[in-house]
């Protein structure tokens, strides 16, 4: 006797389960492949020498770097870029004495 399918959902269920089965072994889903890579920690001497050197030096540039933009911003304002004068002398140097972590930034990347 030839048998017709009385349920033919269950057969495309099966497939279906089946099929997402088969194509989500090949991943992991642990909490790693969503962190950020950690990077190393920064080298000792690098810590050193930007505490001990480049913090203090940046601190004295900041009032030479006002000084110099106070000079240039007539010259500036006439350009048109009193903005990105600013930003070179005095933004850059600020970011660069507080904002940048210990260790890292320019002369050690």
């Amino acid at each position: 006797m030839h048998r017709t399918a009385k349920r033919p959902w269950a057969a495309i269920i099966l497939v279906s389960i089946l099929v997402s089965v088969i194509v989500g072994a090949g991943t992991t889903w642990s909490d790693d492949q969503f962190k950020e890579p950690r990077t190393p920690p920064p080298n000792p001497m690098n810590v050193t020498a930007d505490a001990l050197i480049l913090r203090p030096v940046g601190l004295v540039m900041i009032p030479v770097m006002g000084l110099v933009y106070g000079l240039s911003y007539p010259f500036a304002k006439a350009a048109g870029n009193e903005q990105e004068t600013y930003q070179s002398l005095l933004g850059d140097t600020i970011d660069y004495t507080f904002h940048r972590p210990m260790g890292r930034g320019e002369p050690f990347d």
